[in-house]
């Protein structure tokens, strides 16, 4: 068993950390972008956002906490710690799916 510094090489391989660690940077840029761009956008593009902004903002935020909870289960059934690499990130990205789901939330209301 070899240790590196992208934790335990026998919890997931390389190209198993890397695409687990890709797909929910990918989710959070995109939620990202689309949250702030409530509050970026004015008047009519406003009102068009914020027609679709909460089931958008619902659907994403369940799928990155569905995923990520699946990554933390692999990682934990395979032998890894919590502070692996692939643990720390989607608890990462969960809290960060939740805090743009608020910002959407809050960007509606005002």
């Amino acid at each position: 068993m070899t240790r590196n510094f992208l934790g335990n090489s026998t919890v997931a391989g390389p190209v198993t950390q890397f695409a687990l660690l890709l797909v929910p940077m990918v989710m959070s840029c995109f939620f990202v972008v689309y949250a702030m761009a409530g509050w970026v956008i004015d008047g009519r593009d406003r009102l068009n956002w914020a027609v679709e902004a909460l089931t958008v903002s619902v659907w994403v935020a369940l799928s990155m906490l569905a995923f990520n909870g699946l990554v933390i289960a692999y990682t934990r059934w395979r032998g890894g710690s919590w502070w692996h690499p692939l643990i720390v990130s989607s608890i990462g990205h969960m809290v960060l799916s939740v805090l743009m789901t608020l910002s959407v939330f809050i960007t509606v209301r005002l």
